[in-house]
């Protein structure tokens, strides 16, 4: 069953793994799923826990010079102002953000427009706070931690859920 006004937010490659194996623990349909475009974004029509689920493209942040990652000044206003068209367009009422820096425009215009914003922190993250989390603690709702020693480092709105991904 699709849950209606329900957004996933994620980058691709893992986080849009972990994201699909969340749902799945969950239980549940995202009307909408907002991402980075990728090659294994293409392919992610063949998880169940994303049919009935529009799909939308944010542009990617950064760009590279070989093996270094750069701020990409051009793409980050397309970035900024497409997350606010697709924030505008989908209206969800609850969005859950799994991911890297490429969710924060997109949950901050979701949070502006009444949404109740959701952070799952990377499995990654064991000792320190993610970029990512501490862009978004400011907005949202809770921060789900995967790791017991990022509950004194997020504070009260941090909930320990296990591994949840």
């Amino acid at each position: 069953m699709v849950c209606d006004r329900f957004a996933v937010v994620t980058d691709r490659g893992g986080h849009l793994h972990n994201a699909v194996m969340l749902l799945r623990q969950m239980g549940l349909v995202p009307q909408h799923l907002v991402t980075t475009y990728g090659p294994d974004v293409a392919s992610m029509g063949q998880f169940s826990e994303l049919k009935g689920t529009e799909r939308h493209w944010v542009p990617y942040l950064f760009s590279w010079a070989g093996k270094r990652r750069y701020l990409n000044p051009v793409k980050s206003v397309l970035h900024i102002f497409v997350s606010l068209v697709c924030a505008w367009r989908t209206r969800p009422r609850v969005v859950v953000s799994v991911g890297a820096t490429n969710v924060v425009f997109y949950c901050y215009w979701a949070r502006l427009f009444g949404a109740r914003v959701y952070h799952v922190e990377c499995m990654n993250q064991v000792y320190s706070k993610s970029v990512t989390g501490k862009l978004l603690y400011p907005i949202a709702e809770k921060v789900f931690v995967q790791w017991p020693e990022l509950l004194k480092l997020y504070g009260k709105k941090a909930e320990y859920a296990g591994w949840v991904l």
